[in-house]
């Protein structure tokens, strides 16, 4: 069976600590930008996907050429764990009938990296 690699962002709205973080500007782009650029110039990550409760970050990502996944916001409190999100991702996929081989785990407050880190 050939690999389906697939690549989950989770970027919530709303932050405490820093309002908007997800698309605060970095060398001119925001930051989730970053996350789905290195995902999708990766060679071996099929799909890059967008997790967020947030209207805001799922246009920026879908600008990007990420795909979608409305989280809702019980999910996506300060209190809300990252497996309650993870969860409710990869049902997601299942719900649309994507069955990746494969899930990475991308964190879009970490930027520096390449897509080289990936492969």
């Amino acid at each position: 069976m050939k690999n389906n690699i697939h690549a989950i962002i989770l970027a919530r709205g709303g932050s405490k600590g820093i309002k908007n973080k997800n698309l605060i500007s970095i060398k001119n782009k925001p930051l989730v930008y970053w996350s789905i650029k290195h995902s999708k110039s990766s060679k071996l990550i099929n799909e890059t996907w967008v997790s967020s409760d947030d209207n805001k970050i799922l246009k920026v990502s879908e600008k990007y050429k990420a795909k979608l996944i409305r989280r809702p916001k019980r999910i996506a409190t300060s209190k809300s764990s990252s497996e309650s999100a993870w969860i409710h991702a990869i049902n997601f996929l299942k719900s649309q009938n994507i069955k990746p081989t494969h899930i990475v785990g991308i964190q879009p407050t970490s930027p520096i990296r390449s897509s080289k880190d990936f492969d």
